[in-house]
C-alpha cells in the first residue's frame, strides 16, 4: 500500500471542505428564493383571474379577493398534517372581533391532499380553536394564488384594502409570526 503524503492529504481536505461550503451556500441561495419572490410580488395586484376566483368555504359561502376589496385580507394556506401550519395558527387567532370590525378578513385555506378529509379538517379546526373562515383548495389553486412552484406550507398572504399584496410569508417562526402581526396591524391602521 502506498502512503499518501501530508501535502496530498491537506489538498484533499481543502477540496472536500470547498465542496461542502459550496453546497451549503447553494442550498442557502435556493432557500432564499421564496423571500426574493415575495419582495417582487409585494405591492402588486393579483392577476384578475385570481382576484375573481371563488374560494369555497366550509360554511357554504364563496368569496373572492375582488369581493373583499376595502378589507384587509389574510389568506393562510396550510396543511392539517403540518406541524409548522399548526404552530402558525395562534398568530392568526390572536386577532379578535374588534379587528374584524375594523375590516380584517382572515381565511384559512387547507391545501387538499389524500390526508385531508372533511372529518380531519373539522377536527383540526376544533383542536386548533380556529375562529375564522376556513376553506379547502386544490394544489393547483394554491400554486395559482401564490404564483409560485414552491408549495410548501404554511404560506400567508396579506392584502391591503385596495387589493394589493401587502406582505407575503413562507414558513413559520417567531420572527415570521411577529412580522405577520405587524403587517396586519399596519394595514388595519390605513384607511
Amino acid at each position: 500500500m502506498k502512503a499518501i503524503s501530508p501535502g496530498r492529504q491537506l489538498s484533499s481536505r481543502v477540496i472536500i471542505l470547498g465542496a461542502v461550503i459550496g453546497l451549503s451556500l447553494s442550498a442557502l441561495l435556493v432557500l432564499r428564493v421564496p423571500s426574493s419572490e415575495a419582495r417582487v410580488k409585494v405591492g402588486k395586484l393579483p392577476k384578475e383571474s385570481i382576484a375573481r376566483q371563488q374560494l369555497p368555504l366550509r360554511d357554504g359561502r364563496q368569496l373572492s379577493l375582488a369581493d373583499l376589496r376595502g378589507q384587509v385580507v389574510v389568506l393562510d394556506f396550510f396543511a392539517v398534517w403540518c406541524g409548522h401550519s399548526r404552530d402558525h395558527i395562534p398568530a392568526l387567532t390572536r386577532f379578535k372581533d374588534e379587528d374584524r370590525q375594523r375590516g380584517l378578513q382572515i381565511i384559512g385555506l387547507a391545501v387538499q391532499d389524500k390526508e385531508t378529509t372533511a372529518e380531519r379538517l373539522n377536527q383540526f379546526i376544533k383542536d386548533q380553536k380556529i375562529d375564522y373562515s376556513v376553506g379547502l383548495v386544490s394544489n393547483r389553486a394554491f400554486s395559482n394564488y401564490i404564483d409560485s412552484r414552491d408549495i410548501s406550507v404554511p404560506q400567508t398572504l396579506v392584502y391591503s384594502r385596495d387589493g394589493r399584496l401587502a406582505a407575503y410569508f413562507v414558513g413559520q417562526s417567531a420572527e415570521i409570526d411577529a412580522a405577520l402581526a405587524a403587517a396586519i396591524s399596519r394595514e388595519l391602521e390605513k384607511q
